[in-house]
């Protein structure tokens, strides 16, 4: 990774890379996730030479499990440009979003990952709870978490 820098970033900001390659077959304001604009939602966007390439948004939200953990923190949106895959900003967006949680008090941060994208949610020391579920008209997913302080 090269000339980046990753920046705290308006939730407008997000919409438009959550929109391409999220949910690219739906309208436009289905980019719009509730607790957008709460005061503790973060959103991180990852800029190469003042472009913004990459998108993450971290909101306090327990999982949706038996296991809640009521320090948790959601990660939901995360989007790269599907031409600057592997080459770290998907990595060093989910690490900024971690240490923010963890400087908050969070235990833990967890997710709904595409099947597509739960290798390199493993690969980042996330593990998988329960079966495989679609998410209509997205797709299947994994829960995916990972406690913090551990790597």
């Amino acid at each position: 990774m090269s000339a980046t820098d990753i920046r705290k970033i308006p939730a407008q900001d997000t919409r438009g890379l959550r929109h391409a390659i999220l949910r690219p077959n739906q309208p436009p304001e289905m980019a719009v996730y509730p607790g957008d604009d709460d005061a503790d939602t973060l959103h991180l966007g990852v800029y190469t030479e003042g472009r913004l390439v990459g998108v993450a948004s971290l909101y306090r939200e327990p999982p949706p499990d038996a296991l809640r953990a009521t320090t948790a923190w959601r990660l939901r949106g995360m989007a790269v440009d599907a031409t600057l895959r592997g080459h770290g900003h998907g990595a060093a967006l989910l690490k900024a979003c971690m240490e923010h949680a963890a400087r908050q008090g969070g235990s833990q941060v967890w997710c709904n990952a595409r099947m597509t994208a739960s290798g390199f949610y493993r690969a980042q020391g996330f593990a998988q709870r329960g079966e495989p579920f679609d998410l209509p008209g997205i797709g299947p997913h994994h829960l995916m978490w990972r406690n913090l302080g551990t790597s």
